[in-house]
């Protein structure tokens, strides 16, 4: 994580440096990822760099947790039915705003198929961190709705809720984003997969 001194930066620089690390790593993984191309993307000293992270893995985490920090924001819409609506209503709507926010910044689905594709070490950790996240949100609502009598006591609330882990995470997702379908068109394959999980098909 960041320094002392990188977080007493100018806002202005503090970006300058995010969005070096933002290019650089939706084009290689931090195996792979040069400290040369980011302090020359951001406009500062090698030198000034390990005075703002201990390396480039900690600047990878910087990044994603803030990157992961603005969505959350984004997609804070959804939640004002959180346990209030059936838990796939918001989930549909949740998905909504998390996808349209992708859409809205297509670097983060490159950084997505990279992270994706180099599953391990620190990218692995983060991953599990976020799917663990999901899961654990789902399940409250999940186990809510089944009390309440929105869901039935025998489905396994556990496999609705990876289910929708993987919709929110898994690469298919990423390789498919802005090349091959349109936001509508994704919207719309998400709908067909909830009336399948509402109704089911035997």
């Amino acid at each position: 994580m960041p320094t002392p001194t990188f977080l007493k930066l100018p806002a202005a620089k503090q970006e300058r440096v995010l969005a070096a690390a933002v290019h650089e790593f939706s084009q290689r993984n931090v195996e792979q990822a040069v400290i040369s191309n980011i302090v020359k993307q951001a406009g500062i000293p090698r030198g000034s760099f390990y005075q703002y992270f201990a390396n480039k893995e900690d600047l990878y985490v910087y990044m994603f947790e803030t990157l992961r920090a603005r969505r959350r924001e984004y997609t804070r819409p959804a939640f004002e039915s959180f346990k209030k609506e059936p838990f796939l209503t918001f989930f549909e709507r949740f998905y909504q705003l998390d996808t349209q926010f992708l859409f809205q910044h297509p670097q983060h689905i490159d950084l997505g198929k990279i992270m994706y594709s180099h599953a391990y070490g620190v990218s692995r950790g983060l991953i599990d961190a976020v799917q663990r996240r999901y899961r654990d949100i789902f399940l409250v609502a999940i186990t809510h709705d089944q009390d309440l009598g929105r869901i039935r006591k025998d489905v396994d609330a556990r496999a609705v809720a990876d289910l929708c882990v993987h919709f929110m995470t898994d690469i298919f997702i990423f390789q498919n984003f802005s090349r091959r379908m349109s936001l509508p068109a994704l919207e719309e394959h998400m709908r067909g997969i909830l009336n399948v999980i509402r109704h089911g098909i035997e």
